[in-house]
């Protein structure tokens, strides 16, 4: 049986090589009408003539023997075509130079690819029928229609490319990257060309397989004589063995050239735009996979290595700060955010230098101790600082920060939360006059900047509440409106809790009006005995209200009719309610009937009494007056000191020219309890007009410190108050767990936002609750009694 089966096959290959040798001179039919013609356009660049017709001739005698079992055959003719062109390509340009040896690579292949395509078109019955045919007997290997032109580029990359690859790669890196990296555009073309044929071959079938080894070491990791038939992607060779080491060696040595020759603003504007040129070169021929190594290798070189050097140079990060070229700093912030450790630098100089200039205006005694000008400047420096943050460094938060806590650092003392009360006094008593609601809004945006970074806001709301009860209760408050504004923002910062008195003051004024308009529906229409009465109702529990200014004034019977009179309406109306009348605070118009003009002066009710007591009896002694209004003399003589030293009526502060005469001395113009006052019957004033009400006193230095210390108890009180209540929500929300010391310091610590609380003061506060029995000792732990 095995005899005839060995007969068989002899027979069969008797028959095959039969028509081998009768399809020998179809191959010179084949050569003469089109693969002759195809090999000299290789050669020479010209293309064969003839038409279709021709092609179809040479597909029609490769069709008709393919079916004759001589498929293989055909197979290997058409495989020593494609070997032999890219064995004559490959001597032609082995030994050329440069960018000659480039261009004649880019024309071959191009060359290559149009012969393989039409023999791919003309031994295309070999994939169609031979080679499928094949895959049946041998399910090893899978075969698709276009696996004619697979043996070709099988040829093509053993016989022309691989051969060529080394040479290739350097020419490329060396030749055509170097030089397009330094302008010369005209390559990037060829650079593609190369890359799209390099690309093709790494996704051309069959698959190349990748190596097991990780990326970074594929090329190390493989023996010197093997690496020409590696089956590593070609991309992925060129760039670890070529591309990578002479990137890293180009851009160091750009650094380093770029870095000696320029000034800071010069380095960081090349820099950025070689970064920016080698986005586009990685988007034009560099495989994505590639671009964060590269990155990596420019930032490291352009930027890390140098930083340093940069921001310390003369032109550096600090001269720019000091001469606020803002768009090269801009520029650096532009640079350094690519390799975002390096922004520490910028953040170093920006404090330094927002610290300067802070010191300047805090080392400025004449200008730090007058909140309408230091707030002011604080303010400007402030929206300057913030207009480095957006223009230059792009609104980043780090640098937000970095402001923010060096304003927290200047005003981390008590007296700039004051100062910055006192200048919101100041700009709602007088410095909105005349201004637009978008410039008082404007104002009153830049106070909340600053009250974001003050620590104690504690003493800020403390100070806000007394100044806007003062102006409030005196109505010296130019407009309601932006005093509601004010309270919002402040509100939207720091919670209703925190305004929550500001709102009860705004809320009176409100319920004063509906009360007004109710009292002047009475039967004396608001006007008791001919006197136009108006009253403002407070809550005392809201306003700020000292205790002097409660003190009661004997009064004589025709003020006491006007109170008895409005009395009798309100106690009606709110039966639960007791009224205090601050008379120390309220204002009369007096019209001086004696005099020339008939003047009209806005006085207090202590002054009306004292000029009715000097036109009843004459002169008298303050002292006298005193008894007769039943107050302390001190008082009696505030107000005298309005009569007389008043600037609306007496600019130089004459003794001689008041509303009333005393008898002190000129040059010291002190006023004792003994001090004689009468009616100065030839006081003469220009306009119709006048106001007489008293100056707030200058304090003593002793009265100064003893006014500090007493707002120092009243500060520490409230942050006594407000660590006890945190303490205990704190504990109370702990039932049933342990809560260690340090533990409830810090998270009291953290929870107190209206001042920094310390750990000392924490500290106590936590014994008096034990005092109190709120909380206990359980061992080392605290734990709430409920």
């Amino acid at each position: 049986m095995s005899k005839n089966n060995d007969k068989e096959k002899q027979k069969e290959l008797e028959e095959i090589r039969k028509v081998e040798k009768e399809f020998i001179p179809q191959q010179k039919i084949l050569e003469d009408k089109m693969i002759n013609g195809l090999l000299n356009y290789v050669k020479e660049g010209k293309l064969p003539k003839g038409g279709s017709s021709i092609f179809m001739d040479c597909y029609n005698i490769i069709y008709n023997y393919t079916d004759k079992q001589i498929g293989d055959y055909i197979l290997n003719y058409h495989n020593s075509i494609v070997e032999k062109a890219c064995d004559e390509c490959y001597d032609k340009i082995k030994n050329l130079p440069g960018l000659d040896f480039i261009d004649a690579f880019i024309s071959y292949t191009d060359r290559l690819n149009t012969l393989i395509f039409n023999l791919s078109r003309m031994f295309l019955y070999i994939s169609s029928n031979h080679l499928k045919a094949q895959e049946d007997k041998d399910s090893k290997r899978k075969y698709d229609e276009d696996d004619v032109s697979e043996f070709s580029m099988e040829r093509y990359k053993k016989h022309f490319f691989n051969k060529l690859e080394p040479k290739l790669f350097n020419a490329l890196n060396e030749i055509l990257i170097r030089e397009e990296r330094n302008g010369n555009m005209e390559h990037r073309l060829k650079i593609n060309t190369i890359m799209k044929t390099i690309t093709f071959l790494d996704y051309v079938k069959p698959k190349i397989a990748r190596s097991s080894a990780t990326k970074n070491t594929w090329i190390d990791t493989i023996k010197e004589g093997d690496k020409r038939d590696i089956k590593i992607p070609y991309q992925d060779r060129w760039y670890h063995k070529y591309f990578k080491d002479e990137t890293k060696k180009y851009v160091k040595n750009k650094a380093e050239r770029d870095i000696k020759v320029n000034s800071a603003p010069e380095y960081v504007k090349c820099e950025l735009k070689y970064i920016n040129e080698e986005k586009e070169r990685q988007d034009a021929y560099i495989n994505a996979s590639f671009h964060n190594d590269i990155n990596d290798i420019n930032y490291e070189y352009l930027i890390k290595e140098n930083a340093s050097q940069i921001a310390e140079m003369d032109t550096g990060i600090n001269n720019m700060f000091k001469t606020k070229k803002k768009d090269e700093l801009a520029e650096v912030f532009q640079l350094f955010n690519y390799y975002p450790s390096c922004l520490e630098l910028i953040q170093k100089s920006f404090r330094a230098y927002i610290k300067e200039r802070l010191m300047s205006l805090y080392n400025d005694k004449e200008l730090s101790k007058d909140p309408r000008k230091f707030v002011p400047a604080l303010i400007s420096l402030k929206k300057e600082m913030d207009e480095f943050v957006v223009l230059c460094f792009d609104n980043h938060p780090d640098f937000q920060d970095h402001e923010n806590k060096e304003f927290c650092l200047l005003m981390s003392k008590d007296i700039y939360p004051k100062q910055l009360a006192n200048y919101a006094d100041h700009c709602m008593r007088v410095g909105f006059k005349g201004k637009s609601e978008e410039e008082i809004e404007g104002t009153l945006n830049d106070i909340i900047s600053l009250f974001k970074n003050i620590n104690s806001k504690l003493v800020f709301q403390v100070e806000t509440e007394k100044k806007m009860s003062d102006r409030l209760i005196k109505n010296s408050s130019l407009s309601l409106n932006a005093e509601k504004s004010f309270i919002s923002k402040l509100k939207q910062e720091s919670g209703v809790t925190y305004v929550s008195k500001m709102n009860e003051m705004i809320n009176d004024l409100e319920k004063n009006k509906s009360e007004i308009e109710g009292y002047k529906s009475t039967k004396s229409r608001g006007m008791p005995s001919g006197i136009k009465f108006n009253v403002q109702i407070i809550s005392q529990s809201a306003w700020d209200i000292s205790k002097s200014n409660m003190e009661k004034i004997e009064i004589l019977p025709f003020l006491k009719a006007c109170i008895d009179d409005f009395e009798d309406y309100y106690l009606k109306r709110h039966q639960q309610t007791k009224l205090i009348w601050c008379l120390s605070l309220s204002k009369v118009e007096i019209q001086y009937l004696k005099l020339k003009n008939k003047n009209i002066s806005t006085s207090t009710i202590p002054q009306l009494l004292t000029l009715l007591y000097l036109e009843k009896m004459g002169t008298l002694s303050l002292e006298k007056i005193a008894q007769l209004l039943g107050c302390n003399v001190q008082k009696v003589i505030n107000d005298v000191r309005g009569l007389i030293l008043n600037p609306s009526f007496n600019m130089k502060g004459q003794i001689d020219k008041g509303v009333i005469l005393a008898n002190i001395d000129p040059k010291t113009k002190e006023f004792k309890p003994e001090t004689q006052i009468s009616i100065n019957m030839n006081f003469s004033v220009t306009h119709q007009k006048f106001n007489t009400l008293p100056l707030p006193l200058k304090k003593t230095a002793a009265e100064l410190k003893a006014s500090e210390a007493e707002e120092a108890q009243i500060t520490k009180r409230y942050q006594d108050n407000i660590l006890q209540a945190t303490l205990t929500r704190i504990m109370k929300s702990r039932i049933g767990q342990q809560t260690t010391h340090v533990w409830l310091v810090n998270e009291s610590a953290k929870q107190i936002d209206l001042f920094k609380a310390q750990p000392q003061q924490i500290k106590e506060n936590i014994e008096k609750l034990i005092e109190k029995s709120i909380i206990k000792r359980n061992g080392a732990n605290y734990e709430y009694i409920a």
